[in-house]
């Protein structure tokens, strides 16, 4: 299912409280991703975590960037964009809280991890 963010279009990024959503447009379909555990940004070979100064910013500046590529790696989920910027989502630490780490939805289809 993570391979259907493939071709979409980030078309907005949402801050709530302690949590992120990225919304995209496809051809094949649209659908949201929330990531529980805050993501990793490389943009322009920069890395931003929650932490660094422009990281909302990073984040934002996927909007209208479409997904090259998205894979599940052991602890972690990533899409490449079709600038080479990346977005990643580390599952790990949620795991050991035993909590969720993101929600991929996509018309009426959930993924959760």
């Amino acid at each position: 299912m993570i391979r259907d963010l493939e071709k979409a279009e980030v078309s907005s990024v949402i801050f709530i409280r302690d949590y992120i959503q990225l919304h995209f447009e496809g051809e094949r379909a649209n659908g949201m991703l929330t990531a529980y555990t805050m993501p990793l940004s490389v943009v322009s070979g920069q890395e931003f975590d929650s932490n660094t100064p422009g990281y909302r910013d990073s984040l934002c500046s996927f909007i209208n960037h479409r997904v090259r590529r998205s894979e599940m790696e052991e602890w972690k989920i990533k899409l490449v964009f079709d600038n080479d910027d990346m977005l990643e989502i580390p599952l790990q630490a949620a795991d050991e809280l035993g909590v969720e780490a993101a929600m991929l939805r996509i018309d009426d289809e959930i993924l959760i991890w």
